[in-house]
């Protein structure tokens, strides 16, 4: 006797939509997320697409991310972020600022303590005369040797004299002749030196058998001195016809 197998059927589409919702309906995503694991899929293949908005976590970054998006970017931050004040001595580094950094006339004696500032501070030339108190420095701001004639006297440099020798030239035996100085720094400037220490150096070739003096002048000559050669021998001695002076007027 053969054997009965009773006709098969396909589900319905409607059969099929209403399993799907009883499959949704009994946690078949719970079930499924709990079956799924990180090995299950595919490497790079997640992309912000399937990543749901604002559901991501800290935790869920790896620290290179973190670093990366917690770090500021390199000239990210320009003056317009930083406040007023903001910034104090804490925050840079030493030896990292130059003169650029600075605008003029920003850093006055109230922003410099005392003593703060040596000579590794201050370049060559840094520091001119109106950078500098008056009376503010003494001998132990000064290197030892370290000021010349020109930095300490008011007026000072070189000067030609020439001496009536008289006729025959000569200086006589213990005797003394005078030449007028013109024509000086302080000539030029009529200024008034009648008080002021005057000091006076030969150049090469004056006799080593004279000597020199120098006398400062008075009343309508205050602004000349006068050069005396004087010749303490017993025979007459005749200098060069110019003689060059080295000089310096100090002032009191």
């Amino acid at each position: 006797m053969p054997s009965f197998r009773p006709p098969t059927r396909r589900p319905s589409a409607s059969l099929v939509i209403a399993g799907l919702a009883l499959f949704v309906a009994l946690g078949g995503p719970a079930e499924a997320q709990r079956l799924l694991s990180g090995s299950d899929i595919k490497k790079n293949s997640i992309t912000s697409k399937q990543v749901k908005d604002r559901s991501l976590e800290a935790k869920d970054l790896s620290g290179k991310a973190r670093r990366s998006l917690t770090a500021t970017p390199q000239g990210s931050i320009t003056d317009a972020q930083i406040g007023a004040g903001a910034v104090t001595s804490r925050a840079v580094a030493d030896g990292t600022l130059t003169a650029d950094d600075l605008a003029n006339d920003a850093v006055g004696t109230e922003e410099v303590a005392d003593n703060a500032v040596g000579q590794s501070e201050i370049r060559n030339n840094g520091v001119g005369a109106t950078e500098i108190a008056d009376q503010s420095i003494d001998g132990g701001e000064i290197i030892d040797g370290g000021l010349r004639a020109r930095d300490v006297a008011r007026f000072s440099g070189t000067l030609e004299a020439r001496f009536a020798v008289g006729t025959p030239p000569g200086i006589p035996a213990n005797d003394c002749v005078a030449a007028v100085v013109t024509n000086s720094a302080a000539d030029v400037a009529n200024a008034d030196i009648s008080e002021d220490l005057i000091l006076v150096s030969a150049g090469a070739g004056w006799p080593t058998k004279l000597s020199y003096h120098v006398k400062n002048g008075s009343g309508s000559e205050k602004d000349k001195s006068f050069l005396f050669a004087c010749n303490p021998t017993n025979e007459v001695i005749t200098p060069l016809d110019v003689v060059l002076f080295r000089y310096a007027i100090l002032g009191f």
